[in-house]
């Protein structure tokens, strides 16, 4: 398990700091393995849940306007792939899932790691998880969300959205702070909601009808 969970950022980097914390994510999380073309998350789904894709391929699928629930042969919005993160946009938001993930049709021996967040809930208890943790935990919730509206302002940087993310205030005060952990979640929270308008306006069928694949330009960020 520890080696499976060295490509994950946020277990990695708590371990670092503390094997008392690790164990206690480990002790909220759940390992599930998917056949290919099994889903794993529906969307308007409800649940406290994260999850990181450990071994394997998913795809993201959201409904269209026209369409409804994605059908097997349709191309997916996004390719997740070992070392990401998903269904932060739910835990973040409080808000149904607005997105369908299911195991690549193609993909064999699929490993998914999923963490209960309720234990981020309440940012004023450190009776389980300290300070430093929770900093942590939103630190690499920002990045990664971060990471996936630069990558949408990459492909699409004349739509609206584009800059969304990119006029929203950084936290300049004191580090190692709980000033600074409520910053990050405001933050997170925020991140979230303009990815959220992202998902809606492939959902809408206009950004995809005319344009390549995502996973593709996904492919190219990462080489």
């Amino acid at each position: 398990m520890d080696r499976l969970l060295n490509v994950i950022h946020l277990f990695r980097d708590i371990r670092a700091t503390s094997e008392w914390q690790y164990d206690v994510l480990l002790k909220r999380s759940r390992l599930v393995g998917l056949q290919p073309g099994e889903q794993l998350l529906r969307a308007g789904d409800v649940d406290q849940w994260v999850y990181f894709l450990l071994r394997g391929e998913l795809h993201v699928h959201v409904d269209s306007a026209e369409g409804g629930a994605h059908s097997s042969g349709e191309r997916p919005l996004a390719i997740i792939r070992p070392g990401e993160v998903f269904g932060d946009l739910s835990m973040l938001l409080a808000e149904p899932r607005s997105a369908t993930i299911v195991a690549a049709p193609t993909s064999r021996d699929i490993q998914v790691l999923g963490l209960d967040c309720t234990l981020f809930g309440d940012l004023d208890d450190f009776s389980l998880l300290q300070l430093p943790t929770k900093l942590v935990f939103y630190r690499n919730m920002v990045h990664s969300l971060r990471w996936k509206l630069e990558v949408y302002r990459s492909k699409y940087p004349g739509h609206q959205l584009a800059d969304s993310h990119r006029k929203l205030k950084l936290y300049t005060g004191p580090k190692n702070c709980r000033e600074e952990l409520l910053a990050l979640a405001d933050q997170a929270r925020a991140l979230a909601r303009i990815l959220l308008d992202w998902n809606a306006e492939f959902g809408s069928g206009e950004l995809m009808d005319d344009e390549p694949d995502m996973s593709d330009f996904l492919e190219s960020m990462l080489s």
